[in-house]
């Protein structure tokens, strides 16, 4: 739709790796199915919170779209880290949000190359988003993930 204002490809592809899966079984753990409700409703939500913001096109709106998304970002992915998935999916839980944590560096680098408007480090760094969000999301298919693991 024209003029309707998205997120980029690469925060989406950032957020569909940082939702992984888990459920409630025994010792706290969540069974593998309420893993992926919880985990698909973080993804739900930061995607919703994202909805809105504009598609960056300058280093100004680079150095902006990095400050609102950023933030949160590392809260979604943070709610992850907290869920306790079931101890057969913990590895790949562990994997899924390790290319999270990936994507939220890369999205730090993003911004301060921005700020120096130095367009190699630009492009590296959404680079690394875009490789890391395809990491992350085949993470999330792994484990069943329904939103986390969209595009």
């Amino acid at each position: 739709m024209p003029g309707r204002r998205t997120a980029p490809l690469f925060v989406l592809l950032a957020a569909a790796g940082t939702f992984a899966t888990a459920g409630c079984s025994g010792g706290g753990r969540l069974s593998h199915g309420d893993f992926v409700k919880r985990a698909d409703a973080v993804c739900s939500a930061f995607r919703a919170s994202t909805e809105r913001i504009a598609r960056p096109r300058t280093y100004k709106d680079i150095v902006a779209y990095v400050a609102k998304t950023r933030p949160l970002y590392e809260a979604a992915r943070i709610k992850l880290e907290q869920l306790k998935p079931p101890a057969k999916d913990e590895a790949a839980v562990r994997s899924w949000l390790a290319a999270d944590k990936r994507i939220s560096a890369a999205l730090r680098d993003l911004g301060d190359a921005a700020l120096r408007h130095d367009f190699p480090a630009v492009t590296a760094a959404a680079g690394r988003i875009q490789a890391e969000g395809v990491a992350s999301r085949h993470a999330a298919q792994a484990l069943g993930l329904q939103v986390c693991s969209q595009p």
